[in-house]
Protein backbone atom coordinates (compact mmCIF):
# COMPACT_ATOMS: atom_id res chain seq x y z
CA UNK A 1 0.00 0.00 0.00
CA UNK A 2 1.38 3.42 -0.97
CA UNK A 3 1.71 6.02 1.73
CA UNK A 4 2.10 9.74 1.50
CA UNK A 5 3.89 10.02 4.84
CA UNK A 6 7.25 8.78 3.54
CA UNK A 7 7.73 11.30 0.75
CA UNK A 8 10.51 13.89 1.05
CA UNK A 9 9.62 17.29 -0.32
CA UNK A 10 12.53 19.49 -1.36
CA UNK A 11 13.40 22.30 -3.76
CA UNK A 12 16.62 22.48 -5.79
CA UNK A 13 18.72 25.14 -7.52
CA UNK A 14 17.80 23.54 -10.84
CA UNK A 15 14.16 24.39 -10.20
CA UNK A 16 15.09 28.07 -10.29
CA UNK A 17 15.90 27.82 -14.00
CA UNK A 18 13.84 30.37 -15.92
CA UNK A 19 13.00 32.44 -12.82
CA UNK A 20 14.48 35.92 -12.42
CA UNK A 21 15.99 36.11 -8.93
CA UNK A 22 15.93 37.88 -6.62
CA UNK A 23 12.20 38.60 -6.83
CA UNK A 24 9.15 39.15 -4.63
CA UNK A 25 6.55 37.94 -7.13
CA UNK A 26 3.44 36.17 -5.82
CA UNK A 27 2.78 32.52 -6.57
CA UNK A 28 -0.28 32.28 -8.78
CA UNK A 29 -1.60 28.83 -9.62
CA UNK A 30 -4.55 27.51 -11.60
CA UNK A 31 -6.35 24.78 -9.65
CA UNK A 32 -9.50 22.98 -10.67
CA UNK A 33 -12.40 24.11 -8.47
CA UNK A 34 -15.82 22.49 -8.86
CA UNK A 35 -14.65 20.92 -12.16
CA UNK A 36 -13.56 24.28 -13.64
CA UNK A 37 -9.95 25.25 -14.34
CA UNK A 38 -9.77 28.53 -12.45
CA UNK A 39 -7.26 31.19 -13.43
CA UNK A 40 -8.70 34.67 -12.85
CA UNK A 41 -12.36 33.79 -12.39
CA UNK A 42 -14.31 34.85 -9.31
CA UNK A 43 -15.76 31.94 -7.38
CA UNK A 44 -19.29 33.35 -7.62
CA UNK A 45 -18.97 33.32 -11.41
CA UNK A 46 -18.75 29.56 -11.48
CA UNK A 47 -22.50 29.49 -11.94
CA UNK A 48 -23.31 28.98 -8.27
CA UNK A 49 -26.77 30.24 -7.39
CA UNK A 50 -26.50 32.70 -4.50
CA UNK A 51 -29.24 30.86 -2.61
CA UNK A 52 -26.82 27.91 -2.22
CA UNK A 53 -24.30 30.07 -0.36
CA UNK A 54 -24.10 29.99 3.42
CA UNK A 55 -24.34 33.42 5.08
CA UNK A 56 -21.14 35.25 6.01
CA UNK A 57 -21.53 38.23 8.33
CA UNK A 58 -17.93 39.20 9.09
CA UNK A 59 -16.20 41.68 6.74
CA UNK A 60 -12.91 40.86 5.06
CA UNK A 61 -10.23 43.47 5.64
CA UNK A 62 -7.44 43.70 3.08
CA UNK A 63 -3.82 44.69 3.48
CA UNK A 64 -4.66 48.27 2.54
CA UNK A 65 -7.35 48.61 5.21
CA UNK A 66 -10.16 48.30 2.65
CA UNK A 67 -13.02 46.08 3.83
CA UNK A 68 -15.76 44.23 1.98
CA UNK A 69 -18.67 42.09 3.12
CA UNK A 70 -18.75 38.60 1.60
CA UNK A 71 -21.71 37.46 -0.48
CA UNK A 72 -21.50 34.08 1.27
CA UNK A 73 -19.49 30.92 1.80
CA UNK A 74 -19.51 27.73 -0.24
CA UNK A 75 -17.68 24.41 -0.17
CA UNK A 76 -16.17 23.13 -3.41
CA UNK A 77 -13.76 20.43 -4.50
CA UNK A 78 -10.25 21.84 -4.91
CA UNK A 79 -7.85 19.86 -7.12
CA UNK A 80 -4.16 20.61 -7.68
CA UNK A 81 -1.39 18.82 -9.53
CA UNK A 82 -1.25 16.67 -12.63
CA UNK A 83 -2.20 13.00 -12.84
CA UNK A 84 -1.15 10.75 -11.28
CA UNK A 85 0.14 13.21 -8.65
CA UNK A 86 -2.95 15.17 -7.75
CA UNK A 87 -4.55 16.08 -4.47
CA UNK A 88 -8.25 16.77 -3.96
CA UNK A 89 -9.77 18.35 -0.88
CA UNK A 90 -13.15 19.84 -0.04
CA UNK A 91 -12.49 23.50 0.74
CA UNK A 92 -14.54 26.44 1.98
CA UNK A 93 -14.45 29.54 -0.19
CA UNK A 94 -15.57 33.00 0.83
CA UNK A 95 -17.38 34.55 -2.13
CA UNK A 96 -16.98 38.29 -2.66
CA UNK A 97 -18.28 40.64 -5.31
CA UNK A 98 -15.32 42.69 -6.51
CA UNK A 99 -14.13 44.06 -9.82
CA UNK A 100 -10.36 43.68 -9.22
CA UNK A 101 -9.16 41.82 -12.33
CA UNK A 102 -5.89 40.59 -10.83
CA UNK A 103 -6.57 37.98 -8.14
CA UNK A 104 -9.89 36.26 -7.71
CA UNK A 105 -9.08 34.00 -4.79
CA UNK A 106 -6.52 33.59 -2.08
CA UNK A 107 -5.28 30.21 -0.99
CA UNK A 108 -4.97 30.51 2.75
CA UNK A 109 -3.47 28.48 5.54
CA UNK A 110 -6.49 26.17 5.85
CA UNK A 111 -6.14 24.90 2.27
CA UNK A 112 -2.34 24.70 2.46
CA UNK A 113 -2.61 22.71 5.70
CA UNK A 114 -5.27 20.36 4.31
CA UNK A 115 -3.08 19.70 1.25
CA UNK A 116 -0.01 19.33 3.50
CA UNK A 117 1.62 21.70 1.02
CA UNK A 118 5.04 23.26 1.18
CA UNK A 119 5.39 26.57 -0.65
CA UNK A 120 8.64 28.06 -1.91
CA UNK A 121 8.07 31.69 -2.89
CA UNK A 122 11.63 31.80 -4.29
CA UNK A 123 10.92 28.87 -6.63
CA UNK A 124 7.34 30.07 -7.33
CA UNK A 125 6.30 26.51 -6.62
CA UNK A 126 4.07 24.54 -4.28
CA UNK A 127 4.65 20.84 -3.54
CA UNK A 128 2.44 18.40 -1.68
CA UNK A 129 2.38 14.67 -0.94
CA UNK A 130 0.08 12.39 -2.93
CA UNK A 131 -0.35 8.62 -3.12
CA UNK A 132 1.39 8.76 -6.54
CA UNK A 133 4.41 10.69 -5.23
CA UNK A 134 5.18 14.36 -4.68
CA UNK A 135 2.78 16.59 -6.62
CA UNK A 136 3.64 20.12 -7.60
CA UNK A 137 2.30 23.26 -9.21
CA UNK A 138 4.44 26.06 -10.54
CA UNK A 139 3.62 29.70 -10.96
CA UNK A 140 4.27 31.82 -14.03
CA UNK A 141 6.50 34.76 -13.11
CA UNK A 142 5.58 36.91 -16.11
CA UNK A 143 1.85 36.41 -15.53
CA UNK A 144 2.29 37.13 -11.79
CA UNK A 145 3.86 40.47 -12.62
CA UNK A 146 1.05 41.41 -15.01
CA UNK A 147 -1.61 40.54 -12.39
CA UNK A 148 0.26 42.49 -9.74
CA UNK A 149 0.33 45.59 -11.96
CA UNK A 150 -3.42 45.20 -12.58
CA UNK A 151 -4.04 45.13 -8.82
CA UNK A 152 -2.53 48.57 -8.25
CA UNK A 153 -5.17 51.32 -8.63
CA UNK A 154 -4.26 53.85 -11.31
CA UNK A 155 -2.78 57.07 -10.00
CA UNK A 156 -1.58 55.55 -6.72
CA UNK A 157 1.86 54.74 -5.49
CA UNK A 158 2.85 51.60 -3.63
CA UNK A 159 3.96 53.96 -0.88
CA UNK A 160 0.58 55.68 -0.47
CA UNK A 161 -0.93 54.91 2.96
CA UNK A 162 -4.37 53.28 3.14
CA UNK A 163 -7.32 55.66 3.35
Amino acid sequence: MATIDREIISFSKEELEGIEVPHDDPLIISPVIANFLVTRMLVDRLGLPRNLLKPACTPLIGYTGYSIYPVGITELDFIVGEAPRTSTIRASFIVVDISDPSYNRLIGRAILTALRAIVSPLHLKMKFPTIGGVGEVSGDQKRSRVYYQLSIPRGTSLRDPPK
